[in-house]
């Protein structure tokens, strides 16, 4: 018994369904690395390698302690917003497919609310991973010193990689994303 050949739109549904499935769980590991991070950044000042001096040139400013959590707020919050608007496209999927009666590989959906839908959770994800690289970039400097110490770069040789692997990272992830966004 031969199966019958996938017409483009059940392949598109299909390919829609895997993303936002992928997309969830990458949010869902981000999230959980943001709330592990919030739970570790309470007490973010007692484990410091900068001296403690006033006048020290490498001590960060006085709120990059607060900038910590704000990221790691703002990280969390755009991995929700992102992972639950994946969900309501999923649970859209499932009931335009159950009302129609047909296979749900095979789910009619409106293409511009499923396309919106889908370039908004890609930019919340997007925005997550920003926010979060920067909150980790103000924990290098609580840990190692601020980014213009004139003494030394442990802070850059730790945050400019860790920027330039965000970096490569989201345009490889926001690419892929406007690619599968129309086949």
């Amino acid at each position: 018994m031969a199966s019958t050949p996938k017409s483009p739109s059940t392949i598109a549904s299909t390919l829609h369904v895997s993303a936002l499935d992928a997309l969830v769980s990458v949010n869902s590991i981000f999230s959980g690395v943001v709330f592990i991070g919030l739970a570790f950044s309470s007490n973010a000042n007692t484990i410091s390698l900068v001296s403690t001096g006033a006048d020290d040139p490498c001590n960060p400013p006085p709120d990059t302690a607060r900038r910590v959590i704000l990221f790691e707020v703002l990280a969390f919050a755009s991995y929700l917003l992102s992972s639950l608007i994946a969900q309501g496209l999923k649970l859209q999927l499932a009931i335009v497919g159950t009302k129609k009666a047909v296979l749900k590989s095979l789910v009619p959906i409106n293409e511009k609310f499923l396309r919106f839908g889908m370039i908004l959770t890609a930019l919340c994800t997007v925005a997550g991973t920003i926010f979060l690289t920067l909150s980790i970039i103000y924990l290098i400097e609580l840990r190692l010193g601020a980014l213009n110490c004139p003494t030394s770069s442990w802070s850059r040789l730790a945050a400019i990689p860790l920027a330039c692997a965000m970096s490569i990272g989201a345009i490889s992830f926001i690419t892929t994303a406007v690619y599968a966004l129309f086949l």
